[in-house]
């Protein structure tokens, strides 16, 4: 197959709880090539690293390129990470602490300079550059999917802070009853994300109430797709849609906490909640953030949705390995 890119390849490769997308990506900024993969989160970090280069692989098939084409690649991962040292330091989601991840991609790509970022600060900066955040100065990304994670942009660049890993929203403690110190209990993604909506929904299915989520939450290591809860929303399912309604009433409760501190120009609102289910939560999270917002008189809180879709991780971590 003949190459079909312009100038060298960078790779963004985004790592989800439960898939991986990669993208090649030619220097104008066009994705030549995509790759996906289930994530196989519950058979190691070893495993992970290798299904992170099959899915490079698939990328640069449909690109038709090789690896030695590949001038750079970024990584995109859930958690805390150390983006100098390129360690996934902790992540819940994949079970993984101080992982060097980016030695799975050393050998297969000895040419490519090789970088790691949090996924959603990843995700953000794709937004800022190329979609919804474009024109906006500061810009902070709330993406609710398998957890809860966020960034903040400013001037176009990623606004990482003291600690290397400020945005992450989904860690902020909103529920003071059940907050316990080193557990993830009371905070926003233990209420709003799919895996606070999964134990929500097992909690009241014990209590005997029922739901077309049943089977998809109730077995071992369930990971509950979006796709699931906008197919319970469509079928008006009672209490799929409450889950909702808690999920969205969090997070636009959090969103007004940050715009209380913060006021940034924009907030964007994506992930696989957020996406699937769609206009209705969005909706929901502008209620609430509104209602808790303390002054909007001189600004306006504005929350948009997120406009690339599952492509604006790997975008962004293309965007990153070229700079």
């Amino acid at each position: 197959m003949a190459a079909r890119t312009r100038g060298a390849i960078a790779l963004g490769i985004d790592l989800g709880g439960t898939k991986i997308l990669a993208g090649a990506v030619d220097g104008a900024g066009k994705i030549v090539g995509r790759g996906k993969l289930k994530t196989p989160f519950s058979d190691g970090v070893r495993a992970i690293g290798e299904a992170l280069v099959a899915a490079a692989d698939l990328a640069l098939r449909e690109a038709g390129a090789a690896r030695e084409s590949v001038a750079a690649l970024a990584v995109a991962s859930p958690g805390a990470v150390d983006a100098e040292k390129g360690l996934v330091l902790r992540s819940g989601n994949l079970s993984a602490t101080n992982w060097p991840i980016l030695e799975a991609l050393r050998g297969p790509f000895p040419n490519a300079r090789r970088r790691l970022e949090n996924d959603v600060r990843l995700a953000a900066l794709g937004e800022a550059r190329l979609g919804a955040g474009r024109g906006a100065e500061t810009m902070v990304a709330v993406w609710v999917g398998t957890g809860i994670g966020g960034a903040v942009i400013r001037g176009g660049k990623i606004h990482s802070g003291r600690n290397r890993n400020a945005g992450e929203i989904g860690m902020t403690r909103i529920d003071f009853r059940h907050v316990k110190a080193g557990s993830f209990e009371g905070t926003l993604e233990s209420i709003a994300a799919k895996v606070g909506i999964t134990a929500w929904l097992r909690r009241r299915i014990a209590e005997g109430e029922k739901t077309c989520l049943e089977k998809a939450v109730s077995k071992k290591d369930a990971r509950l797709k979006g796709s699931q809860l906008r197919e319970a929303v469509e079928a008006k399912d009672a209490l799929a849609l409450r889950a909702l309604a808690r999920s969205a009433k969090a997070v636009g409760l959090a969103m007004a906490n940050v715009f209380n501190v913060f006021a940034p120009d924009l907030f964007v609102l994506g992930g696989g909640v957020a996406v699937d289910v769609g206009a209705s939560y969005l909706a929901d999270v502008r209620r609430w953030a509104d209602t808790f917002a303390f002054t909007q008189e001189l600004g306006k809180l504005r929350i948009e949705p997120a406009a690339l879709g599952d492509d604006a991780g790997l975008l962004g971590a293309a965007l990153y390995a070229r700079e």
